[in-house]
């Protein structure tokens, strides 16, 4: 069902237990600096850029205000103790406090997680001008830098606060409600926390083992630990000279090259301090540099997180307080707050220490140990890090050689940036894997790029979305795909409309094989060759729906596959919900095809129910846009009318808005009134992530901005 007021969808069991706080705009002004901030909540109510204090400016209506407050203050102490957590953890030298400081982070964000789902708000973003010190005023205890001790108290003082905090709240709320409940339960919490930590700092005071005291975390030393190392395992037993990447740029690897420069990545990040549990981001253009840091922080047994270079600011300080990073590899920084800058090392800086570095043997790992995260490409709230472990490497390669025939011949170029998972696992990771070439491309993708790319590279196999491939075609770049040697298409990332694969096949004569994958698979778990026979599971994976429906009823799939990721970081609620004994169940809907094969029906939240009736989003706009002439592309979404009653907004891209909105109008008449589109609104573009993903929620905010 959906909330009545942000028409976020919510389970029924959540339904009516906490105010709705989604769409609630608050403004904010510094008393020290003066600076204007917009959000929900900061760490501990401070002004995130120099952390005074804070005025209200304007805000939701007098009879809101007492309710949303406790609300909104839930959120600034959960905030600021996860920011402490995360702060304290990248400051300690002590690995016994490190790894502690990172599970009451992990717990912290537990709690932001139940108010976010009970109150509909996204998590909100990190204080950037978060320090120890402000922790330790807000703790009331005395701040002493370099005194691990200290770190300990201001840990204790937060939780203590909190408790305080939370059961003040609950005896303030009504007796039977479901927010006296939830404060409840969070005192509770920061109770046991508060005094976990007091046992943790008896024990690290007499010199006695914590209770979260363990060998360096996916070390293989272990007896009878499964030893791997995943990237030496995609760099093994290719010919040296062998040409391994190929770089837009002129620059070329070999595989012996690129093994020699991986070896000697590990051993700078080794005199760095990184080992086995640290996080490495690399935040870099496509290139071989790229694929060298990221291969050589698995290679020394650390973690590593490709970030997408155009991550917008908030969401790359959310990432940095989530994972704090030993090294953050990146060409500037100026986008970089200032509390991470000392994490940063410069292309410049890294390659003279590169030079200098005697190449070490790769660390063998546990194979259930973390080697890399990537972030998942959700279209809403915050982005969730993906934790692979070092076993991914073992069948990286099997789909693509079973079922695409990819051979070592082959020349790999994949249009996406390499953060995203679908290029990092299908031409990168599987390329290596076979001995094939992977080509890379440090500008951003368009139409026109591609085709000069494929040009003067001329890949065998091309690797994009539908979006990329409507865009060829429209350009008339199309034609040039196959002349170049292309002999292989495939397309994931997004649903590829039957009449995008038929007027490339018309156009190239090639076909689109469509793959469906995530970043919780890697793989493309499940393969349409256009021949019929819709979706089927790709070599190695395991297929079954969620629930027993009968055939032609839209269904959750869960997916077994063995390069299943370990779970998400810090999101206990959605991985209770995703991974489901051993398998990954996303909230893709599909429909069993009488052949036995699977068709995609949208997600969860595009099959809406309007006036009794169900309305499959996707299959709408496919619907439209294919009778429609003149029509790029459409999106449609649920949105209540002015009675709150759910109805259908449709947004489309066209060169002439006019005609294709009249065009429009006629083929929705023609529909059942459940069907029709209330709304019809041109615009330039439809919003997407970086991953190309449609932003229905971004559209549902267009419209009642619209309205």
């Amino acid at each position: 069902m959906r909330c009545p007021t942000c028409d976020r969808v919510v389970a029924d069991a959540d339904a009516g237990d906490g105010l709705c706080c989604g769409g609630v705009d608050l403004r904010w002004r510094c008393v020290k600096c003066a600076q204007l901030s917009e959000g929900f909540a900061f760490a501990y109510g401070l002004c995130p850029h120099c952390s005074g204090g804070l005025e209200l400016l304007d805000g939701p209506r007098t009879d809101e205000i007492a309710a949303i407050e406790g609300i909104r203050a839930a959120f600034e102490i959960e905030l600021g103790g996860r920011a402490f957590y995360q702060r304290a953890a990248a400051d300690s030298v002590d690995p016994v406090l490190r790894a502690l400081f990172r599970r009451f982070a992990v717990l912290e964000g537990e709690h932001m997680e139940t108010l976010s789902r009970r109150h509909h708000v996204d998590v909100p973003g990190p204080s950037p001008a978060l320090r120890i010190e402000v922790a330790a005023i807000y703790a009331d205890v005395e701040n002493r830098p370099q005194d691990p001790d200290n770190l300990f108290r201001i840990a204790i003082g937060l939780e203590q606060r909190a408790a305080r905090f939370f059961d003040a709240r609950a005896g303030k709320a009504d007796p039977d409600s479901a927010e006296r409940r939830l404060y409840r339960e969070l005192a509770d919490e920061e109770r046991e926390h508060a005094e976990t930590l007091a046992t943790e700092y008896e024990r690290w005071q007499t010199g006695q083992p914590g209770r979260f005291e363990r060998r360096a975390p996916g070390d293989a030393a272990a007896a009878g630990a499964a030893s791997i190392n995943a990237a030496a395992l995609l760099l093994q037993g290719h010919d040296p000279q062998r040409t391994a990447l190929v770089c837009t740029t002129g620059e070329t690897l070999s595989f012996g090259a690129l093994r020699d420069r991986v070896a000697r990545t590990a051993a700078v990040w080794r005199a760095r301090g990184v080992g086995p549990g640290d996080r490495v981001a690399i935040k870099l253009a496509d290139g071989p540099d790229w694929v060298v840091a990221l291969l050589g922080t698995m290679w020394c047994g650390a973690i590593a997180v490709g970030v997408n270079r155009r991550v917008p600011a908030a969401d790359w300080r959310y990432i940095l307080d989530e994972a704090g990073f030993s090294v953050i590899l990146s060409d500037t920084l100026d986008d970089t707050p200032a509390a991470w800058r000392e994490q940063v090392l410069v292309p410049g800086d890294w390659h003279a220490a590169l030079a200098a570095a005697v190449p070490v043997e790769a660390r063998a790992m546990d194979e259930e140990a973390p080697a890399f995260w990537c972030h998942s490409s959700g279209t809403s709230g915050k982005p969730k890090a993906v934790v692979h472990a070092h076993r991914f490497a073992r069948q990286i390669e099997r789909v693509s050689r079973e079922a695409l025939g990819i051979v070592p011949e082959d020349r790999l170029y994949a249009t996406s940036k390499l953060f995203f998972p679908y290029p990092q696992t299908n031409s990168l990771y599987a390329g290596l894997k076979l001995g094939a070439t992977v080509i890379l491309d440090p500008q951003w993708p368009t139409a026109a790029s591609v085709a000069v790319t494929v040009a003067a590279q001329h890949p065998t196999v091309l690797l994009s979305v539908p979006s990329l491939y409507r865009s060829l075609l429209h350009e008339g770049h199309a034609p040039v795909i196959a002349r170049c040697g292309v002999r292989l298409c495939v397309s994931a990332g997004e649903a590829l409309a039957p009449s995008l694969r038929d007027e490339w096949k018309r156009q190239t004569s090639l076909t689109i094989v469509d793959g469906y994958g995530a970043s919780e698979t890697l793989l493309l778990v499940m393969l349409d060759r256009g021949d019929g026979h819709g979706h089927g599971a790709s070599p190695g994976v395991e297929i079954h729906p969620l629930d027993a429906v009968p055939d032609g009823t839209p269904t959750r799939l869960c997916f077994r596959a063995p390069t299943l990721a370990l779970g998400y970081l810090d999101r206990p609620q959605a991985q209770a919900e995703n991974f489901r004994d051993g398998a990954f169940c996303p909230a893709d809907l599909f429909v069993r095809e009488k052949n036995g094969g699977w068709r995609f029906a949208g997600r969860e939240d595009s099959l809406v129910k309007i006036r009794g009736r169900w309305v499959n989003l996707v299959e709408l706009e496919e619907r439209l846009s294919l009778q429609t002439p003149g029509i790029a592309e459409a999106a449609a979404v649920c949105v209540p009318d002015r009675d709150g009653v759910d109805a259908i907004a449709l947004f489309f891209v066209a060169r002439d808005a006019a005609a294709a909105a009249a065009a429009l109008q006629a083929g929705a008449a023609a529909m059942p009134p459940h069907q029709r589109p209330q709304w019809l609104q041109a615009v330039d573009s439809l919003p997407r992530t970086a991953t190309g993903k449609i932003l229905r929620r971004r559209l549902q905010e267009l419209h009642r901005a619209q309205s």
